[in-house]
């Protein structure tokens, strides 16, 4: 069995699994900005630089190829590596991925999120608006210590520059078992989205929808998304 790849979401970081799964044949990554990496983000950085530098950390952990298990923006650049470096993956299991066409956001909403990043009462706003379910103290301290510590330059590329690409263009060729887990009550990634932007652009996806969760799946449900991650 390949080894497991999980790829965290945009503010947050690796420690975003941290009930769903851990152990020996288990590789979590912080993407350039953000967890143990935010010392690396940068002004402007793509998608294309984010996936190039996921392609790295997996090389480095011995090449794979890995099953890439990505949540939210993670999606999107597991996506691309997928695209651009199919040796490296042999299967994605996508949970409420941003989609690989520019993410509908109300410029309004895009503002707050920008805005939100350093800000203690802000994060804490934005991180209850995206969630349903209650989550630990400890998980909810996480989210924000994540969110303070990432880099600013980082945080605004995303918002600004790596959610408003289209790499559609480039997942024509993918030839993987792709499977897909979101909420039909997730407020920052639409069901309608994810049907639309998401399945409709990768035809053979395997769908699994659920309900009672926001977005941050991971941390909200995490007995379903270790059932989702779990090889059948």
């Amino acid at each position: 069995m390949a080894p497991l790849a999980l790829v965290h979401g945009f503010g947050t970081s690796q420690e975003v699994w941290r009930r769903v799964c851990g152990g020996a044949d288990v590789l979590a990554v912080d993407l350039p900005g953000f967890g143990g990496a935010a010392g690396s983000g940068r002004a402007g950085q793509t998608v294309g630089e984010l996936s190039q530098a996921l392609a790295g950390r997996l090389r480095g952990a011995g090449g794979g190829p890995y099953r890439v298990a990505a949540h939210s923006m993670g999606g999107k650049v597991a996506l691309l590596l997928a695209a651009r470096c199919p040796e490296l993956v042999s299967e994605l299991l996508l949970i409420a991925p941003s989609p690989p066409t520019p993410e509908p956001m109300e410029p309004q909403g895009r503002a707050r999120l920008r805005a939100a990043h350093g800000d203690r009462e802000a994060l804490r706003a934005q991180y209850r608006h995206i969630t349903h379910r209650p989550l630990p103290e400890q998980d909810f301290a996480q989210l924000i210590a994540d969110g303070l510590r990432a880099c600013h330059d980082a945080w605004t590329a995303w918002t600004d520059v790596g959610s408003r690409e289209d790499i559609s263009g480039e997942l024509g060729g993918l030839d993987l078992p792709i499977a897909v887990l979101y909420s039909e009550d997730d407020p920052a990634i639409s069901p309608g989205t994810i049907r639309r932007e998401v399945l409709g652009r990768l035809p053979g996806a395997q769908a699994t929808a659920t309900r009672g969760s926001g977005h941050l799946l991971p941390l909200e449900l995490p007995e379903v998304v270790k059932a989702f991650l779990t090889p059948h």
